[in-house]
């Protein structure tokens, strides 16, 4: 079992170190999960996470799907990421 955390840090080395592109990034990682011997933590909404492509990034949206997981809102100054269900945009 993995964590959205470590979920983010390959994707984020997938593309710094290996120079691999993140749609492509994001397909490894699915891939690494419908082989069956590696799971996500938080289960198959981490997949669907993983397939969305528009909107807050990816980063943004592992961690406002891992604080839901815990019944938690996410608060941000960001407007993209401010846009999904688990997360509220903190007024100036």
């Amino acid at each position: 079992m993995v964590s959205n955390q470590v979920i983010g840090e390959a994707y984020i080395t997938l593309q710094h170190f290996y120079e691999i592109s993140k749609l492509d990034a994001r397909a490894a990682i699915r891939s690494l999960f419908a082989s069956g011997h590696v799971h996500p933590l938080n289960g198959k909404e981490v997949v669907e996470v993983l397939k969305s492509k528009s909107g807050a990034g990816l980063m943004d949206r592992l961690i406002a799907q891992d604080y839901a997981a815990h019944d938690c809102l996410v608060l941000t100054n960001d407007r993209k990421m401010a846009k999904l269900p688990e997360v509220v945009l903190l007024k100036k």
